[in-house]
């Protein structure tokens, strides 16, 4: 019998990441907006488990307060953190190329979701 080497295990999970901030600099309010779609590999090597987290997307905006839209400013201060299914993450990722502002409104389709508030 022929005995075949086992490749290991590999699990692939993919995220968005957004997140929105106002901070103060130099007198000015800003809002800051970033947002970043991440594949991560986890996989055995030598007994211990290992991720690899492979950013695949991410864009910053930085505006003037004054000058943010309506709908910037009602966004929570804070991060959300969306577990995807590997289609959204893809069709996520499709819409990032051709509107990225569009990823800082967006509340994907997801599995599981975690959200952090930022301390005022």
């Amino acid at each position: 019998m022929e005995q075949t080497e086992q490749l290991p295990q590999k699990k692939i999970d993919y995220y968005f990441l957004r997140s929105k901030d106002v901070h103060i600099e130099n007198g000015t309010a800003f809002i800051t907006f970033f947002a970043r779609l991440t594949r991560e590999v986890s996989f055995q090597r030598n007994g211990e488990q290992q991720t690899r987290v492979q950013t695949i997307w991410v864009d910053i905006n930085e505006v003037k307060l004054k000058h943010a839209p309506i709908k910037a400013k009602a966004l929570p201060n804070g991060m959300q953190r969306y577990e995807l299914s590997q289609n959204v993450f893809y069709n996520l990722y499709q819409v990032a190329k051709k509107s990225p502002k569009y990823l800082f409104y967006v509340i994907p389709f997801h599995q599981k979701s975690t959200r952090e508030k930022f301390s005022s």
